[in-house]
């Protein structure tokens, strides 16, 4: 007789509840970027964006044929267009709080703007809502039918549990040299990519992750806040400035970056994030 555990199929009906909600909150979002274009709105449908990826690829061994391959695609090109216009909006308000004016700059941060709104705009009317709906319904039927005897699914989310923590914890030491930006690149990544991870399980499998949640999203906090500095000095290099407005826009981002770099090492050393996992 087969060893029939109830917990299983609910996990899997309540990860099936879980995506149709992200997917009709990025279909809401998706249309209040379309009418008015906001800086919230886009921020907003961005983490929508990765957020239903996430969850896609966490169950992606439990998804039949190439539908993950299909949908992630579709989602990926979303999250990169926005990821610019994200950081254009972020740099214009960022420069416009700091004491000295950069009138050259923001109008052409302005400028920047109106073209990659865009080139948003067209991504997101161009964006298979239909196909997208339909497959994502055959997806919630594939984890559906997981067999309730099937540790399959208990096991894959333990492990991928573990690889997550596994990853912050290899970078979290490196990326408090002072050096390594791309190893703080990485670690962001890899803590979104766990923070993802332990927000589905909480629905899923209903328990409360909000501690280890909150700490995740300090350090996200800061860490973006570090790459943001990154990014607003690619994209101001990428701009014809007067000197003076450049000698401004290199002093500000050196001291933001070193105050940012100064409270995630301290955060990296008093609250280092802990391993937690449960079904």
């Amino acid at each position: 007789m087969k060893n029939e555990n109830p917990h299983i199929a609910r996990m899997a009906e309540r990860t099936g509840v879980a995506l149709f909600s992200q997917w009709n909150e990025f279909c809401e979002l998706r249309e209040f970027v379309l009418r008015r274009g906001d800086t919230d709105s886009i921020h907003d449908l961005r983490v929508a964006s990765r957020r239903i990826r996430a969850t896609i690829g966490l169950f992606a061994p439990f998804i039949a044929g190439k539908a993950v391959k299909r949908i992630s695609k579709e989602f990926r090109r979303v999250t990169r267009e926005l990821g610019r216009l994200r950081n254009i909006d972020e740099a214009i308000i960022y420069f416009e709080k700091l004491p000295e004016p950069l009138p050259v700059l923001n109008g052409q941060l302005s400028g920047e703007r109106l073209q990659e709104m865009k080139a948003v705009t067209d991504v997101l009317k161009l964006f298979p809502r239909q196909e997208i709906d339909r497959t994502l319904r055959e997806t919630v039927a594939d984890l559906a039918g997981i067999p309730r005897d099937d540790q399959a699914l208990p096991v894959h989310l333990s492990e991928t549990s573990i690889q997550r923590y596994q990853a912050v914890h290899n970078l979290l030491l490196p990326a408090t040299i002072p050096g390594n930006v791309e190893t703080r690149h990485r670690l962001r990544i890899a803590v979104k990519k766990w923070r993802y991870l332990l927000e589905t399980l909480g629905h899923v499998c209903r328990h409360d992750y909000s501690a280890a949640l909150e700490i995740l999203k300090e350090y996200q906090t800061l860490l973006g806040r570090l790459n943001d500095m990154v990014a607003f000095g690619e994209l101001c290099g990428s701009l014809t400035l007067p000197l003076h407005e450049r000698e401004s826009i290199t002093a500000a981002l050196a001291r933001d970056s070193a105050a940012y770099l100064a409270r995630f090492v301290e955060t990296a050393t008093v609250r280092p994030p802990k391993y937690t996992f449960s079904l």
